[in-house]
């Protein structure tokens, strides 16, 4: 009987992807095992996977029972010190940012038997620096990566739990990934099992084109790292403001727009360096995210927004987000109201002693364009729009007389990131 073609699998990662995921992948594991680095929240959800063995997924809607149900796992570790065994396949599913961090920690003993590294989502240059790390290691596994995490996942916790339960709302329709050896057995088998809960996979021949698409590297740092937003999720007043709503409800100026459409061409230069294929933005909105009616954006439009003028693009852009305020495509209320699609509050930061502790948006938002720069700079790339972003920010934490310290660690970890990357640079496809 032939070994399942993941082999022994060991996934990396304590939120809920890393268990969905590993509902969706279990049939093509020999072996599975699941392990976080120390924190108080994996301690919680390690002792509930310890007392079961098992995770339990939830589908939100009849449309997703068929990623519902228990996961078992063969090992459960508390912390990486715990690691032991020969593991085949590692399955990242932390944030991008955290790649190296997670890598380095693995004892030498774990990563020397590993054939295969599987990111579950990534950023530009991802696997490049993961690269770097392992050959720095003498370490050639396939690297395969993924544009992002193929659903819309969140735990169900209380304190009464008696197993760790996670909830799925929604899938993708459709994520791209790449790997770096040319014909993979292992990515056409992730693919199928991604195609039987319906996302669609493209795979792309470069790292970078699969990267570079994620809509949230575009989206996020023009509308969440303003002074309009970094006002408000450290503001203490309970007012509510809506993260995908126009101003003064949410962050979405004419201006804001300007910033998304000025950051895409920017990433588009990095992604077209590393021969990778930029994204027609308006149509990645549309197609691969959230669609409107034709009666708002036609096809032609959508099709050829690449070649627009800068102010026809940005129009476009700013009519795509004014017509998702609501979801085009809910039924109608008796009033004639639609679904409150852009009603997404932001989730809050403090400030403690002058220090700034920002949400996982935008710190994660942060910390990729930080990456860009550092990559971009070291390849003479000019990135002035990314740049200006982080001018903003820079001065709005010295306008508020916060502390640098943030700034000088966002720029110390694209550094130590841009060292592995560099090191891996002569085997980017």
């Amino acid at each position: 009987m032939n070994e399942p073609i993941l082999g022994s699998v060991l996934i990396l990662g304590s939120g809920p992807a890393a268990i969905q995921t590993a509902k969706v992948i279990r049939p093509l594991c020999s072996l599975l095992g699941i392990a976080s680095r120390h924190s108080s929240n994996w301690k919680r959800r390690y002792q509930l996977l310890q007392s079961s063995q098992q995770g339990t997924c939830i589908a939100a809607k009849e449309s997703l029972t068929h990623l519902a149900g228990d996961v078992r796992f063969d090992n459960i570790y508390a912390d990486f010190t715990h690691l032991n065994g020969d593991w085949s396949t590692l399955l990242i599913a932390t944030p991008s940012h955290a790649f190296l961090d997670v890598l380095s920690c693995l004892p030498d003993a774990i990563l020397t038997n590993v054939k295969r590294v599987v990111l579950l989502s990534s950023l530009p240059g991802g696997t490049q620096m993961v690269k770097g790390l392992l050959q720095a290691k003498h370490l050639s596994p396939e690297i395969i990566v993924f544009s992002n995490y193929f659903a819309a996942s969140k735990f169900l916790e209380s304190a009464k739990d008696t197993k760790l339960s996670v909830l799925t709302k929604a899938v993708k329709k459709r994520i791209y990934a790449h790997s770096n050896h040319a014909q993979s057995p292992t990515i056409e088998s992730l693919k199928r099992a991604l195609t039987n809960i319906d996302v669609e996979v493209l795979l792309l021949d470069n790292a970078f084109s699969a990267e570079g698409r994620n809509i949230t590297l575009y989206v996020h740092p023009a509308f969440f790292i303003t002074p309009f937003s970094l006002n408000h999720i450290v503001s203490q007043q309970p007012t509510v403001k809506y993260m995908y709503k126009l101003f003064p409800e949410g962050p979405i100026t004419p201006d804001a727009i300007k910033t998304l459409v000025n950051l895409w061409r920017d990433i588009s230069c990095v992604i077209t360096h590393f021969g990778g294929q930029p994204i027609n933005l308006l149509q990645f909105l549309n197609d691969d995210n959230y669609p409107v009616h034709p009666e708002t954006l036609s096809r032609d439009q959508i099709e050829h927004f690449c070649e627009l003028s800068t102010a026809e693009q940005e129009y476009l852009i700013y009519i795509r987000y004014s017509a998702i305020l609501i979801d085009p495509f809910s039924p109608p209320d008796e009033q004639g109201r639609y679904f409150d699609f852009s009603a997404v509050p932001y989730s809050k930061g403090s400030i403690d002693n002058g220090k700034l502790q920002l949400p996982r948006i935008p710190m994660e938002d942060l910390q990729s364009l930080y990456w860009i720069k550092a990559l971009a700079t070291s390849y003479d790339i000019e990135v002035t729009n990314i740049q200006s972003v982080l001018t903003t920010f820079e001065l709005w934490v010295e306008e508020n007389q916060y502390s640098t310290q943030i700034i000088e660690q966002l720029n110390d970890q694209a550094q130590n990131a841009l060292h592995w990357a560099l090191i891996g640079k002569n085997n980017h496809e």
